[in-house]
């Protein structure tokens, strides 16, 4: 994997990504892995490899941005931030069900194109909070689209439950703001 990794960044970058995945590699698995087995997935060790995986190419795709010179254990939590995100995505990919609901009726064209300009907003309004900061966008994520209460982001992120609602009340207020931006009806 990591031989992999450093075919996708320039020369200057490489001694970066070399030293995260020396450094954290193996505690992300066991993390991941210890999160996934807590939330009773059958499958923790291959959903774990799955998670860390998606990490290490996020964080490749944005080495630039991390900063070294803050020290060690920013460089850690934001690897830590970047796993968790990824943890819900193989908990939410693995969870979806594609039942068609029978209810539906489609007779009105009217409101098959409604019900399309709402799943088009809320498409939008997705990708707007995933390109917000993790923090940000991973409570909101958790909250608005998987409807997770405060305790059970606070206990699957590991942060207590006031940061959640400031992270909440924050990421609100961000994301009314990029959605004004946007021109999104919310």
């Amino acid at each position: 994997m990591l031989q992999f990794l450093l075919t996708l960044v320039d020369e200057s970058e490489r001694g970066k990504i070399e030293h995260i995945y020396n450094t954290y590699h193996e505690y992300m698995i066991k993390c991941a892995a210890a999160k996934l087995r807590n939330m009773g997935r059958t499958n923790y060790l291959y959903d774990a490899e799955d998670a860390v995986q998606n990490t290490f190419m996020k964080i490749t795709k944005h080495i630039s941005k991390i900063d070294f010179s803050r020290g060690e254990k920013d460089v850690k939590n934001y690897c830590l931030a970047i796993l968790t995100n990824e943890i819900c995505n193989v908990l939410s990919y693995n969870k979806e069900d594609y039942e068609v609901d029978e209810e539906l009726d489609f007779d009105d064209d009217n409101s098959f194109s409604e019900m399309m300009e709402s799943r088009e907003q809320y498409n939008e309004i997705v990708d707007i909070i995933d390109n917000m900061d993790e923090r940000y966008s991973t409570t909101l994520f958790l909250h608005l689209c998987k409807e997770m209460t405060s305790d059970e982001i606070a206990k699957l992120m590991g942060i207590s439950v006031k940061t959640v609602y400031t992270r909440l009340t924050r990421g609100r207020r961000i994301l009314q703001d990029l959605l004004k931006g946007a021109n999104i009806d919310g």
